[in-house]
């Protein structure tokens, strides 16, 4: 599978600096396989690339020189398999025993927008169940109830929104319906974490499609982590991409930085996902790559003009 993922920064005026960093390399993981990624940037910036604590790829840059626009272009090429046994014929089964793995603390706690309130309390009773049953069961029973008392629709939430906007509204997107489901699923003490990726429709009409997606993973003991997506109400399959797993959405925003100045920034985003039939030798292999995107910097009769036409101008004036 091949994915473009484009982002367009755009600035009502010039600004000093940028500083960025990304989170756009497909995992490497045991279903799944980044066998490509071309990570294009303009204006041309130094990048640097390191694993974070979870163990996801970051890039990172800096743009100094005045600028109005950045353009990011991150070109994936994933191959993906079979997700493993189907959650239902898994023998775990709730509760879980005592967690002993220190590891999957930080995939226990509710903090940040996945907050505890009085509304989460009523709902994760309502979801609880009585006696021991299959995990499964119960995680299935979780998305179903989602899927079933809340309404998919953008424009209602922000990416800072906690749950407690969605519970409120009972409307809002992947994000949410993902925080949500991480909610009560801590809720029943089961380690649950958040995963960023995206999702190829093909020729099903998902939701979350042609965008960055979300859903999330529930530990189970006898085979690890197994996806879930509350937005669809489905498992994950060989259409899902993953991008960047956390404890919630603030840990793995495809890209989060800072600028310098007193512009307005406004943002463009296109996702486009396309099967492949085969490989082609071009995709192989990972690089980084500079756009043709301009610095300006002020020119010795005090214009504002490109940096690389300002060098011309000089030297014009030196051979006069």
């Amino acid at each position: 599978m091949k994915v473009e993922h484009t982002t367009e920064l755009k600035y009502s005026g010039m600004i000093n600096e940028t500083v960025m960093e990304m989170r756009m390399a497909p995992r490497q993981e045991r279903w799944q396989h980044r066998l490509s990624f071309d990570l294009a940037i303009g204006p041309a910036a130094s990048v640097r690339n390191y694993f974070d604590w979870l163990g996801n790829t970051v890039h990172a840059f800096a743009v100094t020189g005045l600028h109005r626009n950045i353009k990011i272009v991150a070109t994936s090429v994933v191959q993906t398999s079979n997700r493993g046994r189907s959650p239902g014929d898994l023998p775990d089964s709730w509760p879980l025993p005592s967690q002993a793995d220190y590891a999957l603390a930080d995939f226990l706690r509710l903090e940040g927008p996945v907050t505890d309130c009085p509304a989460l309390d009523e709902l994760a009773a309502r979801v609880r169940p009585k006696a021991t049953v299959p995990l499964a069961k119960a995680i299935l029973g979780i998305m179903d109830m989602i899927n079933t008392d809340f309404q998919y629709e953008k424009g209602v939430t922000t990416a800072s929104s906690p749950i407690t906007e969605l519970l409120e509204h009972r409307r809002g997107v992947c994000q949410d319906f993902t925080h949500l489901m991480i909610a009560l699923v801590r809720k029943l003490n089961v380690p649950v974490r958040y995963v960023s990726g995206y999702i190829h429709a093909g020729q099903h009409a998902y939701r979350g499609a042609a965008q960055t997606h979300a859903w999330c993973e529930v530990y189970f003991p006898s085979v690890g982590w197994v996806g879930f997506d509350p937005t669809n109400n489905c498992l994950t399959g060989d259409n899902f991409v993953k991008m960047a797993v956390g404890r919630h959405y603030r840990d793995v925003p495809p890209h989060k930085g800072v600028y310098r100045g007193s512009a307005r920034e406004t943002m463009e985003v296109r996702v486009q996902t396309e099967e492949l039939p085969e490989l082609s030798p071009r995709f192989v292999g990972e690089r980084v790559t500079m756009l043709d995107v301009p610095i300006f910097r002020p020119s010795s009769r005090g214009q504002i003009v490109p940096w690389i036409l300002d060098e011309q101008v000089e030297q014009q004036q030196q051979q006069q």
